[in-house]
């Protein structure tokens, strides 16, 4: 092992010999250019004698507000090039990035406004991309992707919240992912996930088995290395938490989270808040960095830094309770973890959010320092390549 990515913040980095390369998504730094200016151009509308008398003036300095992640990150060969997914404000897609090219230019791939393209991983030697397509709030698929046409076929459905796609490296026809299903009431509402299970989904049968599910446990992200399945474990419920008041807070929550609805809403169509004054609250507001969402849960980044650091250790933000495994015989390799890969020969790379491990032959070695880092990836290329799907 001497290389692989991973996302810092909302960075690119690159580990290679020991030395770290960051490069910027060329399409987010694009999007921001060209939102500010449109902004820019419409400021005399919330200026003067005329703003004033609709209630309608935002400070001369307002800028546009951006929600953006990279969430998703293959090495696409062994060489420079790689294949990134992203997301910011209501657009999604995926482009391809040679970081040899000192002028960053990317090739797009696909981008979507009505769908989120997330998580995954890419076969090297069939040159196909796995990844989570998520259709709405609760619903997602496993897709495979033509990175060199756009192209992808969905190969699971249902109601259920599928994610995190791994292709075997012993065949590429043999894909494990991660499963929720989908709770709703009598009235078909959404009323809960379930704990999230592991699928080992097999292309030529387009059949899908479940691996591994636990009524109090989460298996997430599964990862196939010299025919043992790894996965990272977490609990349902985390222990200390209160039954009883998460109980009575519920109708609290519903009020919150229909009023927020109502508030974006009104501000995508009028650019004015609920709130007093008529102007947008979020103008110039800096994405909230004390609380990350990570792998379908809310992390409170500064709760967990300051439980994790009475403990000693470099420790994360991520919960001690997050636990990197061996499937078959959950032997914990490694607590406090937000996310993992496996390198070719073996070498396991894992986060905890501020910091990179590497763990080979059962010891861990510390690579870099991360100021927030959730995802890493490493090179891949199956033994037994697959041409399932034609795309022409």
């Amino acid at each position: 092992m001497d290389k692989f990515l991973f996302v810092d913040g909302n960075e690119i980095c690159l580990y290679e010999d020991g030395k770290v390369s960051k490069f910027p998504s060329k399409f987010i730094e694009n999007y921001k250019a060209n939102a500010e200016n449109i902004e820019r151009s419409k400021s005399w509308k919330h200026s003067g004698e005329g703003a004033q008398f609709r209630g309608d003036v935002r400070p001369s300095d307002g800028k546009p507000v951006f929600e953006s992640s990279i969430n998703g990150l293959f090495i696409a060969d062994e060489e420079k090039e790689i294949i990134y997914s992203f997301e910011i404000n209501q657009t999604s897609g995926i482009y391809r990035k040679n970081l040899a090219d000192e002028k960053g230019s990317e090739a797009h791939v696909i981008t979507s406004i009505d769908n989120s393209f997330k998580d995954g991983s890419f076969d090297a030697r069939s040159g196909m991309l796995a990844l989570s397509v998520q259709r709405n709030f609760v619903n997602s698929d496993i897709a495979i992707f033509d990175v060199v046409k756009g192209d992808y076929k969905t190969v699971t459905d249902g109601d259920t919240l599928d994610s995190e796609p791994f292709i075997s490296p012993d065949n590429a026809n043999i894909i494990y992912f991660s499963s929720r299903g989908v709770g709703r009431d009598s009235s078909g509402n959404f009323a809960c996930f379930s704990p999230s299970s592991i699928y080992r989904l097999d292309l030529d049968a387009v059949e899908a088995v479940e691996i591994k599910s636990d009524e109090k446990f989460s298996y997430l992200k599964p990862v196939e290395y010299n025919g043992k399945l790894y996965a990272i474990k977490t609990p349902c419920k985390e222990k200390g938490e209160n039954a009883l008041l998460e109980i009575i807070l519920i109708p609290f929550r519903i009020i919150q989270a229909i009023a927020n609805f109502v508030n974006v809403f009104v501000r995508a169509f009028t650019g004015k808040s609920l709130a007093s004054g008529g102007n947008n609250p979020t103008k110039g507001r800096e994405y909230d960095s004390r609380r990350e969402f990570i792998k379908g849960n809310l992390i409170n980044v500064e709760k967990e830094m300051q439980k994790n650091r009475k403990k000693g250790g470099d420790f994360g933000f991520i919960p001690l309770s997050w636990q990197l495994i061996e499937v078959e015989s959950g032997t914990v390799l490694k607590s406090g973890i937000a996310d993992y890969d496996i390198a070719q020969d073996g070498t396991i790379i894992c986060t905890n959010g501020k910091h990179i491990f590497a763990i080979r032959d059962g010891k861990t070695q510390k690579l870099c320092n991360t100021e927030c880092c959730v995802k890493v990836s490493c090179y891949h290329s199956s033994r037994t390549k697959s041409d399932l799907f034609d795309f022409s």
